[in-house]
């Protein structure tokens, strides 16, 4: 395209341009300039027009956050300002929308019992229906977090602001009460409207050190009070979650750490504390209390759907995992232990590739109006409350609340109730948009943290095959990089389906899911996250030079494709790549 203006752009910046016209020289308009594609700051920024990602509020709509957020409590309201609630938190959350308290039942029918109280963010106060706050809200579906900026769903004046639980500040909260008895199994459960203070918000790591007997972390008199109950509440809560064998894969999450310029400092797995697993197992029981309570009242509910895995992707499964020599049947009954008992079964060496490939035999968690359950919790009912803030069907389902317990405004209106399915297809839609958004920007981070390495040496492992080549990874970095089948030597690599790997004619070299090897990184590509790996010199057979030169099959039988080779031609070049497989291990714990 012909920029007809350039509006100050330089050559080099990254722009956001529009097409103006087509034909043999087409036009476009140029309606922002980005700057430096290769500053940090550009990565999450293509995300977001590439994407199509709202990320600025139009004016009524501020107008309108500043307006509710002066908004009175009222007198109506249940007072639990006088608990040590506690909201745990990542150490530079901006916005909390759930904080958690819990102690000993004294109930004679609850030996051995917890009472506990999940404080959510009462955003449907704020936030009413068919106003221009819950118009643009719904438009965005959930907030968007990226390493350098989050794209929130509700303006800063409420998801920083007023909505935001705050230590020593009384905020608007919906209170999911809990009774827990001795086994961690929710005996009983009702929500209120209510008026909380926080005692205060606590980071996971001074949390967890906390617990583990750090001083000096958390406020001795809060870790007694509202820590150590926490944390025994939560014991029953983790037997409860271990007794009905939800899917256990704890894939690492890759965090992006950068400095007060915004540059990269590192890129490493994001470690998992007890802390979070407790903070998760409290929220999950909150959901689940509230797809409950809106079931037994008839009332419309904005389920959280995992179902259970198609065949199809189960028989590639069962390929995958025979290559490994670890059996998996088909006609067996298919529960999230069944996947467990798999993990257990496979060498550490390999368990991390294989809870990789279950993740991808499983199908997309979504939104909608039907009680499907959610698989990979192993739960019946199942739905998203404790984070409306960032997420619409959280919203969805505290107005329902509002409704079937007579809390006062701010309910779910009739005509929203009747469109529970296209609602929940529409946020879902966005949901994925989001985490796309945010997996491509952490690849534009990593290849900007390697890109001073092209040309060294990198330990990788190997996360998928296909008939052109192979996908890697580097080890504790993240970011999918490709290794043309055309790279690997003078032979001849067939591709086997049922295995999942290129074999070599010749040498029978194998390249597979899960192989760790050297490779040398010949391009990382800032701008599109893209990354290129080859095998070192000398590593494989025949002269560098003869790389992309190809013998002609052997003709072995088998089902099997080949790389690059169709109908017994022989062909050099394999054409453009494939994209690369999606559905790693990204996302949030609390996305479930």
């Amino acid at each position: 395209f012909l920029l007809r203006d350039l509006n100050g752009a330089e050559v080099g910046d990254l722009v956001l341009a529009e097409p103006a016209s087509k034909g043999r020289n087409p036009a476009a308009d140029l309606d922002a300039v980005l700057g430096d594609p290769f500053a940090p700051k550009s990565f999450s920024l293509i995300a977001i027009h590439k994407y199509g990602i709202r990320d600025r509020f139009p004016d009524r709509v501020i107008k309108e956050a500043e307006k509710v957020a002066k908004l009175d409590l009222g007198d109506d309201r249940e007072d639990l300002t006088h608990l040590p609630i506690v909201a745990i938190d990542p150490e530079d959350a901006r916005d909390h929308d759930d904080a958690i308290w819990a102690e000993h039942d004294e109930a004679p029918d609850n030996a051995g019992g917890y009472k506990a109280v999940v404080a959510i963010a009462d955003v449907s106060f704020y936030v009413r229906p068919g106003s221009e706050l819950d118009r643009e809200a719904r438009k965005r579906g959930n907030s968007v977090y990226f390493p350098d900026r989050v794209v929130p769903m509700l303006p800063e004046e409420l998801s920083a602001g007023i909505c935001s639980l705050k230590e020593g500040v009384d905020r608007a909260a919906m209170a999911c009460h809990l009774q827990i008895d001795s086994g961690g199994n929710l005996k009983s459960f009702r929500f209120t409207r209510a008026k909380v203070r926080l005692a205060a918000n606590i980071a996971y790591e001074d949390a967890q050190a906390a617990i583990d007997g750090e001083k000096d972390r958390v406020d001795p008199e809060l870790v007694e009070t509202a820590l150590k109950p926490l944390w025994d509440c939560w014991k029953v809560l983790l037997a409860a979650r271990e007794s009905r064998e939800p899917l256990d894969l704890d894939l690492p999450e890759r965090r992006v750490q950068l400095d007060e310029k915004g540059r990269i400092m590192s890129v490493a797995p994001r470690e998992r504390l007890d802390a979070h697993r407790l903070v998760e197992d409290y929220m999950i029981a909150a959901n689940v209390a509230a797809a409950k309570a809106l079931e037994k009242k008839k009332a419309p509910v904005m389920y959280r759907i995992h179902e259970v895995p198609d065949r199809e992707k189960l028989s590639g499964l069962k390929d995958y995992l025979a290559s490994l020599d670890i059996p998996f049947t088909l006609g067996q009954v298919i529960r999230p232990s069944t996947f467990n008992a798999v993990i257990e079964r496979t060498p550490e060496d390999s368990r991390e590739e294989v809870m990789i490939q279950i993740l991808r035999s499983q199908m997309q968690a979504r939104y909608g109006g039907e009680p499907l359950g959610h698989f990979g919790l192993a739960l019946g009912s199942y739905a998203h409350f404790t984070s409306p803030i960032r997420r619409y069907a959280d919203l969805i389902v505290h107005r329902s609340l509002v409704n079937v317990y007579k809390l006062g405004p701010g309910g779910l209106p009739a005509e929203d109730a009747n469109e529970i399915e296209a609602v929940g297809e529409l946020i879902s839609g966005l949901e994925r948009r989001a985490m796309e958004a945010e997996r491509d920007t952490i690849d534009r981070y990593v290849a900007a943290y390697l890109a001073d390495q092209v040309g060294q040496i990198v330990r990788a492992k190997i996360t998928g095959v296909q008939p052109f080549g192979f996908f890697a990874t580097v080890e504790d970095l993240g970011g999918d990089g490709l290794v043309l089948a055309k790279t690997l030597g003078r032979e001849y690599f067939r591709y086997d389906e049922k295995t999942q790997a290129l074999i070599g004619d010749d040498s029978g070299d194998t390249y597979k899911p899960g192989m760790k090897l050297e490779l040398k990184l010949v391009e990382a590509d800032p701008v599109s996250g893209a990354l290129r790996f080859e095998l070192p010199e000398g590593s494989y057979g025949g002269d560098a030079n003869d790389r992309g030169h190809r013998g002609r099959p052997k003709g072995k039988g088998g089902k099997a494709g080949n790389a690059g080779n169709r109908g017994g031609k022989k062909r050099r070049d394999r054409g453009k790549p494939k994209p690369k497989p999606k559905g790693g291990p990204k996302g949030r714990a609390r996305n479930k």
